[in-house]
């Protein structure tokens, strides 16, 4: 099928950080022939964004831009930002315009941007791709390449959800549609909970680095450097995700720590065959990951 990028004449990506940066760059890397515009506060990242050729033009103020030239804005800000975006743009955008968002909450959220643009169609979207890195200065054009992406449209505009759906499968994503709801437990599980794990485990470290003298950062392996490599991200994004999807990231420490407490009791009554149940029966399920993602490569 011929790639048309949705129909998208006129793209406006506000945030022009490691997600809307690798946005711009898989457009120009697939040609999409429309024109890409960026906003950000920050100025410094509209210099980097026009230096590598990412946006054709760059603002810092909702007033300048050419509202006339653009049919599509994606949100790519950290997520408690979209709501007062969404009030500062609405009385700006034409009648056509489509609003969707990269944010990694979906739930509430969407339902709420929904009510605060119409009649304007939005639509909720999650590219399940990214790394801890931050800024445009670390975006890639290939990172939605094959990654999975999930829809979470809410209304029964299944034109403007069918474009937006085009668009990124034009830039290579495979597509998915969910419930926002069901999305933020999913995510909660597979995103959310290890992040907040990440990041505590580090923070073990510090507090047993005060609590020894021994400063404990000098001796971790490739295991530690592998499994918090997720500590490196934005602390602001994810402190709005953790705030945003509050319910289930609760839930989900809460089943964690049962886990945990589980193995701990295990330990602490030698409790041999406990113990290797318990490591058995996890490193059998993470090995699946492992075989799964082969077929999907396949």
């Amino acid at each position: 099928m011929e790639k048309d990028f949705g129909g998208f004449k006129g793209i406006l990506i506000i945030g022009l950080g490691l997600i809307g940066g690798s946005l711009a760059l898989a457009l120009r890397e697939e040609s999409y022939k429309g024109k890409i515009y960026g906003f950000d506060l920050n100025k410094n990242r509209i210099e980097k964004a026009l230096e590598l050729k990412a946006i054709d033009e760059g603002y810092d103020s909702y007033e300048k831009i050419p509202w006339e030239n653009i049919d599509f804005v994606v949100l790519s800000t950290p997520v408690k930002t979209f709501e007062s975006i969404a009030l500062k743009i609405k009385p700006f955008l034409k009648d056509d315009t489509v609003v969707s968002d990269v944010g990694s909450v979906k739930g509430d959220l969407v339902l709420r941007l929904y009510e605060i643009l119409k009649p304007h169609v939005f639509v909720g979207v999650h590219p399940i791709a990214g790394t801890e890195k931050e800024g445009i200065e670390n975006a890639k054009s290939d990172l939605f390449k094959n990654a999975r992406l999930i829809l979470t449209p809410v209304g029964d505009d299944r034109e403007k959800i069918e474009r937006i759906e085009k668009f990124w499968k034009d830039i290579g994503s495979k597509t998915e549609i969910m419930d926002p709801h069901l999305h933020d437990f999913v995510f909660a599980s597979v995103s959310h909970l290890p992040h907040a794990i990440a990041f505590a485990l580090v923070d073990s470290l510090i507090v047993l680095s005060k609590e020894t003298g021994i400063d404990l950062f000098k001796y971790p392996g490739g295991g530690f450097k592998d499994f918090t490599r997720i500590a490196a991200s934005s602390p602001t994004v994810w402190k709005d995700i953790f705030l945003e999807n509050k319910e289930n990231v609760l839930h989900t420490i809460d089943v964690f720590q049962k886990s945990l407490e589980r193995l701990k009791e295990a330990i602490k009554k030698e409790d041999e065959k406990e113990v290797l149940n318990i490591l058995s029966e996890s490193r059998e399920k993470r090995m699946s990951l492992d075989v799964s993602s082969e077929k999907v490569r396949e």
